[in-house]
């Protein structure tokens, strides 16, 4: 028989068997991912209504009882009121526009006249939005309600960090016995004993593995798609999202500074569909991980815990300080990354699409390597 025709009976043997063993769990997994995600967007979107109607009628209160100080007051007392009270409209007309239609055309002009009167240092995050107004000129997008949805969204609300913790969780439960649970049974011995090539058994075990996961979070992006559209509508598919920032990090305290700098664009449609792409991958490093650990520990229990344990460990990032960067479960929402969201959140110049790509990959790369050197020498 031909080695790649090996190589597939040996794959599709493997995918054959994880599919019995697993798809009445993954089954029900999808179906609560499903449902319990689903409550909590719509659960979110409620509560995110009702709280803008509570700030509005605050600030509506507290612009009544300003007007009353400022007619019983004067000199400096008054002035700062005024001021407390210019500050306090402006706030409630900004709400109040979230939740109104605007016209893109007069916001790049009202834009335009802004940046004519503010320095060149400070106009980076006046520079976005003007460029991002442009941008759904140019295709099209003439109003839009920024307080409203712009149609359901993967990223966000699919593949954030807690889903992609539980597609973490899930990646290692079907990687973890993959060769450990053989082991204890005899019956991986027996395997490599009759097999003239086991890199390809390792390898088939692999990805099995890995398409099993793939087809999995593929279902789950479009089985919210499908719900979650019907809930918020399909929104724009050209409607842009910035990428590619570049952030300072500066003072002690740390503060995040978004200075003058040259950023990407993508549509909707490009940014939902790369975000998916970005956290196969780095699913696709945990699940290479937790396979060499099977193989390493030959204990199904044991690979579990250490697995969850990598897996909670992206939970505690915040307190590594500068090693976040090197945890393969920090990376997990690459994406978070390139829009410099990770940047922010742990206060580390490091974080970029790049560097994490670096990480997941040499992550995934170790363990494979590991995994077929030690196949090939595992005495049986």
């Amino acid at each position: 028989m031909p080695n790649h025709s090996i190589g597939m009976a040996l794959y599709h043997n493997e995918l054959e068997k994880l599919w019995v063993y697993r798809a009445r769990v993954l089954i029900i997994a999808f179906v609560l991912i499903l449902l319990g995600g689903m409550y909590v967007v719509y659960n979110n979107h409620q509560s995110a209504q009702v709280m803008q109607q509570q700030v509005i009628h605050m600030m509506h209160a507290q612009i009544i009882k300003l007007r009353q100080q400022i007619r019983h007051s004067s000199g400096h007392t008054k002035t700062m009121l005024q001021h407390q009270l210019q500050m306090q409209e402006q706030g409630l007309q900004h709400m109040v526009l979230q939740k109104q239609n605007l016209n893109v055309t007069s916001q790049i002009k009202t834009l335009k006249t802004s940046l004519k009167h503010t320095p060149s240092a400070s106009q980076g995050s006046s520079q976005e939005e003007l460029t991002k107004y442009q941008f759904m000129a140019s295709h099209g997008i003439l109003s839009y309600n920024p307080g409203a949805e712009s149609g359901f969204r993967l990223v966000g609300q699919v593949f954030s960090n807690p889903a992609l913790f539980v597609f973490a969780l899930l990646a290692i439960g079907l990687s973890a016995d993959r060769i450990s649970s053989e082991i204890e049974g005899g019956t991986f011995g027996n395997l490599l004993l009759h097999a003239p090539y086991r890199m390809k058994i390792y390898l088939a075990k692999l990805f099995a593995s890995l398409t099993l996961i793939w087809g999995f979070m593929a279902a789950c992006a479009v089985g919210f798609f499908a719900i979650g559209s019907a809930f918020f509508g399909i929104g724009f598919a050209e409607m842009p999202h910035v990428v590619g920032i570049r952030v300072n990090i500066l003072g002690s305290p740390p503060q995040v500074q978004v200075p003058m700098q040259t950023f990407h664009l993508l549509s909707q449609w490009s940014y939902d569909l790369l975000a998916v792409f970005l956290s196969m991958i780095a699913i696709s490093a945990l699940v290479a991980i937790a396979l060499t650990i099977s193989l390493l520990i030959r204990s199904t229990l044991l690979t579990l815990i250490v697995g969850a344990m990598l897996v909670l460990s992206g939970g505690l990032s915040h307190i590594f300080g500068s090693l976040a960067i090197w945890d393969p479960v920090s990376q997990l929402t690459l994406m978070a990354d390139w829009t410099r969201k990770a940047t922010i959140q742990f206060s580390i110049h490091g974080f970029s699409l790049q560097s994490g790509l670096v990480v997941v990959l040499t992550w995934a790369a170790v363990a494979i390597i590991m995994g077929l050197w030690y196949v090939e020498h595992l005495d049986v």
